[in-house]
């Protein structure tokens, strides 16, 4: 507004103006003659009198002359003024809009950490003056709108037709009239799920065509989880010439949090064993603090594992385990959590779940030994008298066992014994685990010896071999059963016998050995560690400095190395086709038997390891027939892919819709899902599946029946990253907004320059108001009389009278 135009109003004050409208002012002039007339006579005018006084002899000096030759110039150019005839046009009009959007997404529920007290202690005496409560950005965007009596609304309402709208997932107008907008400011909570800034502040737009606006104020923190962005859709803003004017709420460094993640753990365990829950942990803002971490039923506030970890910088991942041994059989749903520390911003993302199903199902174990040594009458004992964990009075493991030396009344003593080695295929695959021992290959077919690795590699079992003195593992290097060591026998060689074996050495968990679950004695890893190190020495060993391509050594010696400078493997293991295979370079695990008068580690070590072999028991009764997903994960909308095949192709339904499945969400409902064949694979059935909520689901294959568990899989459907997916404020993308637009970007602390920066906006004339003379106007003839009376005084007193 010009000064002129401000002078005007206050000289003939402004008619009562409607709600939504203004007046507008024009000056014009009467004269009827080209404006260089005026000029001759106002420049002739002004050269008369400065003649006259020139030639006038004043005595007071030169400053008085000076001054009446000033008020005499002033006296005609009011009358020049005058024959103007100046008059004032003035018109009602239609106030331009201002649209102001208010960010209410979850977001800006957020109460950003601010490392200045200071400006934390300002802003919150400022809210409290305002009668709002805690630092979110929601509230300090209400601050800007309602704090000093909402002395910002008030001023936007009487400049602008004001328009404010909250901007979520979607943009919505606040219907309210002038006097209500605080409180329904007030009223407002971040409750939505998605923020779409880029489509919100476009669909406005949009809706305001044809209508005057003169720009968009936008409170955010910048943060758009669906479609473009902001800074997207500056450019449409200034192709309409509504320039943005963007306060930016938050803080564009990442918020206090605390983050659990990537959480693995076995789906299926037998009773009592050991089962690890590995996960990922990392923070932001709490560099050196320190967290406290837990494992519990889910429904239950027992803790059953914890672990205190120190946390480090800014986005570091550190890798946690928390171990427990489940006894209760069943499908049991733990959680693992941290336990909230102050000011996190998040505290959905502190928790894991994981559901285990824990059964106590009986192994059968072929034990096989060609002379009854220590190591096998130890083993023997135990596998024996092991028992269930859920059920003492039924064992949990069914053993048999060939001693190639023993005569016919030995296997008909010994109810656990066997007089001859199986020789059929099927008889073979019966067990779960084989436990090879120093066995003599002489007794021992190839067709037997093809079968064994068929065993592992086919039926997907497990075995372990006992290296001896006598035969294993140097007597099989030209077998079908080589390529199941994990160490090159071409390199073994055993200790001569003639040498005595005096000195004892402690086995030596590696790392890879500290991580599997078999190896795991004791619940933490220090724990572990010290018991690996305390455990009764051993003597005898093979020498096999070599592995083979994929094997991984687990436990070595803590002195002696090979020729590559590594450590001689004690125990080794490698994945063999569908099974596993672990390597004893001793048989004298026996000894651990003795550890502080307790077999409780001998016992402990060697169960866990029978159960990892067998763990294929527990995954499925059918091993010829899998179903998989193509990811464990889904976003909701996605289209899961559900595959079943039957790697025996003679066991796939003559149907080409066959294969039926059984789709179960957890906590819901079931349902049936047919596949169909694939038209280039005949063991191959696939469905596709949309539409599905959120949760976690389980299938399992239905027809055709099968022996045993039928093939299952799990996967889970989420949503959609949302608002707490990336909480730190996107100022820099606010910015490029403000700068496309041709509008401007202010901080909270430089909020208070808005009402200046914004432009006035066109006004629509919509009446004509009266003309209003200025010519003849009070103030004219009342300047023009103290002009004269003052020149007349001035002349007495300097004697011109």
């Amino acid at each position: 507004m010009s000064p002129l135009t401000r002078f005007l109003e206050w000289l003939y004050g402004e008619p009562n103006s409607v709600a939504g409208q203004g007046v507008q002012s024009s000056v014009v002039s009467t004269w009827p003659w080209p404006a260089w007339v005026m000029l001759v006579l106002f420049l002739g005018s002004v050269g008369l009198v400065v003649f006259v006084y020139v030639r006038e002899r004043i005595e007071a000096g030169r400053g008085a002359k000076m001054l009446l030759l000033a008020i005499r110039v002033l006296l005609v150019a009011l009358v020049v003024f005058m024959l103007y005839g100046w008059m004032r046009h003035r018109y009602r009009t239609d106030l331009p809009d201002l649209i102001v959007v208010v960010d209410d997404s979850a977001s800006m529920a957020l109460v950003d950490h601010y490392e200045d007290e200071r400006l934390r202690a300002a802003l919150a005496k400022r809210l409290k003056a305002a009668k709002l409560d805690e630092l979110s950005r929601l509230n300090l965007a209400k601050l800007l709108l309602l704090e000093r009596d909402h002395r910002l609304l008030d001023e936007l309402n009487e400049r602008y037709q004001l328009k404010i709208y909250w901007l979520g997932g979607t943009a919505r107008a606040v219907s309210a009239e002038a006097a209500e907008l605080p409180q329904a400011v007030r009223r407002q909570t971040p409750e939505q799920s998605a923020s779409r800034l880029g489509a919100g502040i476009r669909n406005i737009l949009e809706t305001q065509r044809g209508r005057p606006t003169a720009a968009v104020i936008v409170l955010t923190d910048g943060i758009t989880t669906e479609g473009r962005s902001l800074s997207e859709t500056a450019d449409y803003a200034r192709r309409k010439s509504v320039p943005l004017y963007v306060i930016g709420i938050g803080s564009s460094q990442p918020p206090r949090d605390v983050r659990l993640s990537d959480l693995l753990a076995d789906e299926v365990a037998f009773a009592g064993d050991l089962v690890n829950f590995d996960f990922k942990l990392s923070a932001s803002g709490y560099a050196g603090k320190s967290v406290r971490l837990r494992l519990r039923r889910e429904n239950s506030s027992e803790t059953l594992a914890e672990k205190t970890e120190t946390l480090g910088d800014d986005e570091t991942t550190a890798s946690v385990r928390l171990s427990y041994r489940p006894v209760e059989k069943g499908e049991l749903r733990f959680v693992v959590e941290a336990e909230p520390l102050p000011g996190e911003a998040d505290l959905q993302n502190n928790r894991l779940t994981q559901t285990i199903n824990v059964r106590d199902e009986t192994l059968r174990v072929l034990l096989v030994q060609e002379y009854p040594s220590f190591e096998f009458r130890y083993l023997k004992t135990l596998l024996e008298r092991e028992v269930e964990q859920s059920d003492p009075t039924r064992q949990s493991i069914e053993l048999t066992s060939v001693l190639q030396e023993a005569d016919r009344q030995y296997a008909e003593l010994d109810k656990s014994a066997r007089a001859v080695f199986p020789v059929r295929r099927d008889e073979l695959f019966a067990y779960d685990v084989i436990v090879f021992g120093d066995v003599n290959p002489a007794f021992l077919s190839r067709s037997i010896m093809e079968n064994l690795a068929a065993f592992v590699k086919e039926r997907g079992g497990g075995m372990v071999f006992m290296s001896g003195p006598r035969h294993t593992p140097l007597a099989y290097r030209d077998t079908p059963l080589a390529e199941l060591f994990p160490v090159e026998l071409s390199s073994a060689s055993v200790p001569d016998p003639a040498i005595n074996l005096d000195r004892a050495f402690a086995v030596q968990p590696a790392r890879l050995g500290l991580a599997s679950p078999q190896m795991q004695l004791r619940p933490t890893l220090s724990q572990n560690v010290a018991l690996w190190r305390d455990l009764p020495g051993l003597y005898w060993m093979v020498e096999a400095p070599d592995l083979r391509p994929g094997a991984r050594v687990l436990a070595e010696h803590p002195t002696r190395t090979g020729n590559t400078g590594q450590p001689l493997p004690v125990i080794a293991m490698q994945f063999v086709g569908g099974g596993k295979v672990i390597f004893h370079a001793t048989d004298e695990t026996y000894r651990w038997g003795r550890y502080r008068g307790s077999d409780q580690a001998y016992n402990q070590y060697w169960i866990q390891t029978l159960r990892y072999l067998s763990r294929s028991k527990l995954l499925g009764g059918s091993r010829s027939v899998e179903m998989t997903t193509d990811r464990d994960e889904y976003r909701r909308g996605d289209v899961v892919l559900l595959r079943v095949r039957f790697f025996d192709e003679r066991l796939a339904p003559e149907q080409d819709d066959g294969v039926a499945v059984v789709l179960e969400r957890e906590g819901g409902t079931r349902r049936q899902v047919t596949l169909t064949r694939d038209p280039t694979m005949r063991g191959v059935f696939e469905a596709a599946i949309g539409d599905l909520a959120d949760g976690t689901y389980r299938a399992w294959m239905a027809t055709p029946a099968l022996e045993g568990q039928p093939p299952h899989a799990r996967f889970a459907v989420v949503a959609p990253p949302g608002e707490q997916a990336r909480l730190q404020a996107d100022l820099a993308d606010l910015q490029r907004a403000a700068k496309t637009s041709r509008g401007k970007y202010y901080t909270l602390d430089q909020a208070d320059r808005l009402t200046r920066d914004l432009p006035e906006g066109r006004q629509v004339r919509i009446e004509s108001l009266p003309p209003e003379p200025i010519w003849n106007t009070w103030l004219l003839p009342a300047l023009f009389t103290t002009l004269i009376a003052s020149e007349w005084l001035l002349r007495k007193r300097v004697g011109l009278l």
